[in-house]
């Protein structure tokens, strides 16, 4: 039994007292021997337990319903088998254990290195169909064209993103004449190479325009017929 103070003491000796003190002078007696078992060794501990013993109440005057054990007095939530008076059940506990966390066998690649793969996959797969066949070199120079052509929307849209509008600008204008040859020349030559911040979106425009000259190159050797200017 624990007092208010978080003191404690057997039970059974609290009993034993305090029937002592109710039951008549002919039974004290009987009663003595056991108390003077618990009253000696209590001072010599210097716990003071005839004064706690004497203000301790009784905890089986407060019983669990379910388990018959003492509880405090006031106490709604049995200690020894979790009953709680309050909602008629009993209160478990689970004890969780945390799933071990699986460990990557490789490190995942990220986005902007995969879309470098793509590219560069794309420049070696059409340059090898440009080298195969004057049809090969065709149909891999017309692809090489579309891609440049999107490489170049995505720099200059990146140049909007980035708050480079003049560069952006630049961009956009390669399609005046003469003087927009001069803006390709500029956004390709500059923002394409050093000014964007974007890696991933030079290399993929650098790639398109290495795999459109390699297959312009291919379809001349093997049909130089196309290239060839007209005798006057």
């Amino acid at each position: 039994m624990k007092d208010s103070k978080g003191q404690y003491a057997c039970r059974d000796c609290v009993q034993a007292k305090q029937r002592s003190k109710q039951a008549p002078t002919g039974e004290t007696s009987k009663a003595a021997p056991a108390l003077a078992q618990v009253d000696a060794p209590a001072a010599d501990v210097g716990l003071g337990m005839d004064k706690f013993l004497g203000d301790v109440q009784v905890a089986d005057a407060n019983p669990c319903p379910k388990c018959g054990n003492a509880r405090a007095a006031g106490a709604v939530v049995c200690m020894q088998c979790g009953f709680d008076s309050a909602s008629g059940k009993a209160m478990t506990t689970k004890v969780g254990k945390d799933k071990p966390k699986r460990e990557r066998r490789a490190p995942r690649m990220s986005s902007g290195k995969i879309y470098i793969v793509i590219a560069l996959s794309m420049l070696v797969l059409l340059s090898g169909l440009a080298m195969t066949s004057v049809e090969g070199a065709g149909i891999a120079l017309l692809v090489t064209v579309l891609w440049n052509l999107v490489a170049y929307a995505y720099m200059v849209g990146s140049a909007f993103r980035d708050d480079d509008k003049f560069w952006g600008l630049l961009g956009v204008l390669f399609w005046l004449p003469l003087a927009g040859q001069f803006c390709w020349l500029a956004f390709v030559l500059y923002y394409c190479t050093i000014g964007s911040q974007r890696g991933v979106r030079k290399v993929n425009y650098w790639a398109s325009w290495l795999a459109l000259m390699i297959a312009l190159v291919s379809l001349a050797v093997q049909n130089p017929e196309l290239f060839a200017t007209a005798e006057p």
